[in-house]
């Protein structure tokens, strides 16, 4: 069983040119808090469990406090009112609840992003988050290219997505990797303006007044210094039952660069999500496997 001081982690995000954790305390249970980098890290990593769900864009807690192979329990997915608008590509709207609705309709944007590989993302944000959800995700380039109300811009990611090269889609494991990569800024702006122009001609006059001139989303210091100190580090893997002290010097993303004696890793901080850890876990708790293998 946790104990009380365990926490959950609920989230993951940047604030003020910073990334931090959201956790609830009490083992899930208690209120939500923020845990800023850079700064020093000590946590055991436990089980993992449900993060709760949403009414319209209002976080919960699981009543259930259930174990989940994910982010959330089959039945916290039920719950969650604002997930069908999630999945939906605009062109047949679910059912929502009132608060949903009206998020759905607001103003959205649709941005391209280069991570460092040949592929580029399309995306949406809704407008009080059209920074920080690619603040959030750390891409070497990003731009906003079109602006309107939510379906309209769900319809054109989906043709974006399914008629050009652009991918919707884009793991932090291949965000973590590309890291290591060293493209140039420059390649990247090239990458993602060739699919832009794609993406404008395939989306015809139907959707001609959505788009705008491109607007480069600049990432914050910290991730752009940290992108320069990245040296091909390893990653430091999150495993159940191990410790993880560290010190993160760094941050570009969910990719936290952290440092202890033997030397600097990568840390993907979402993996820490959906997890509960020990704030004080006993020193006996063995660290993680690469810490091991560097120390033995």
């Amino acid at each position: 069983m946790p104990h009380a001081r365990h926490l959950l982690v609920t989230g993951f995000g940047w604030h003020e040119g910073r990334p931090q954790l959201r956790v609830r305390a009490d083992a899930g249970r208690g209120k939500t808090l923020d845990w800023t980098f850079p700064g020093a890290l000590r946590v055991g990593v436990g089980e993992r469990r449900c993060t709760g769900y949403r009414e319209g864009r209002q976080p919960k807690p699981c009543p259930d406090a259930a174990t989940a192979t994910g982010k959330q329990c089959p039945a916290c997915m039920a719950r969650d009112t604002f997930r069908p608008c999630m999945i939906c590509d605009g062109f047949a709207c679910p059912r929502l609840v009132p608060s949903a609705r009206e998020a759905c309709l607001q103003t959205h944007h649709l941005y391209l992003a280069s991570f460092g590989g040949p592929e580029v993302k399309v995306g949406t944000a809704s407008d009080p988050r059209k920074t920080a959800r690619l603040v959030d995700q750390g891409p070497l380039y990003a731009v906003r290219v079109a602006r309107g109300p939510g379906p309209r811009i769900k319809q054109l990611e989906h043709v974006a997505s399914t008629q050009t090269t652009a991918v919707e889609g884009a793991r932090r494991s291949r965000k973590l990797a590309l890291l290591r990569g060293g493209m140039r800024t420059e390649e990247a702006a090239e990458r993602v303006l060739s699919v832009l122009s794609d993406v404008r001609a395939v989306a015809g006059a139907d959707y001609d007044d959505l788009f705008q001139l491109p607007e480069v989303v600049r990432m914050p210091t910290l991730a752009r210094e940290t992108r320069e100190a990245v040296r091909g580090e390893p990653e430091l893997p999150v495993e159940e039952g191990a410790r993880i002290e560290v010190r993160v010097v760094g941050a570009v993303g969910h990719t936290a660069l952290v440092e202890e004696p033997a030397g600097r890793f990568l840390l993907d901080l979402g993996e820490l999500v959906g997890r509960l850890v020990d704030p004080d876990p006993p020193a006996s708790t063995p660290r993680s496997r690469v810490q091991l293998g560097l120390f033995g």
